[in-house]
């Protein structure tokens, strides 16, 4: 039988060589495998010591060398995909604008704090033009204008217990 001819590994037939072929065609074929493999891992100049999970899981990947080093970093430091995902959008150091927040605790406030809306839970108080509006659960029940009208909704209780 005649030798088989590739270059590749997926080249090669597997019912070659047959039992029939003799020992000078046998050599042939082995020579051919070695040529193949030499050709098909071109780079490979020492033990290969990734398993057959690891090489399947670069299937399809189409990134480069560095960001699998990026990955295999990110992925040591415990980051999970969701919170690694919480950085999407972040144009700068994020602890410098951490930083410049202010703490819950006693914060102090330069220039004009612009808070339109102040949620208290069931109670808001919002501004609307120059007034103050507090509202309950949605409903305005009283307004303090900026010169100094109280309007109130319902009843008026002048004194009593809170």
């Amino acid at each position: 039988m005649g030798l088989e001819t590739g270059t590749h590994i997926d080249d090669l037939v597997v019912a070659n060589p047959a039992s029939t072929d003799g020992l000078a065609q046998a050599d042939d074929h082995i020579r051919l495998i070695k040529t193949t493999l030499k050709n098909t891992f071109p780079s490979i100049t020492a033990a290969v010591s990734s398993t057959h999970t690891e090489l399947n899981a670069l299937d399809g990947y189409t990134g480069n060398v560095a960001d699998l080093n990026y990955a295999k970093a990110l992925n040591a430091t415990g980051v999970t995909a969701v919170e690694f995902d919480y950085l999407d959008g972040v144009s700068s150091a994020l602890q410098p604008q951490l930083a410049a927040k202010a703490p819950l605790a006693n914060p102090t406030f330069t220039g004009t704090l612009n808070a339109p809306t102040v949620d208290l839970g069931d109670w808001t108080i919002a501004q609307s033009g120059s007034d103050l509006v507090f509202s309950h659960s949605g409903t305005a029940r009283f307004k303090l204008s900026s010169a100094g009208a109280l309007i109130v909704e319902g009843d008026v209780t002048a004194f009593g217990a809170a």
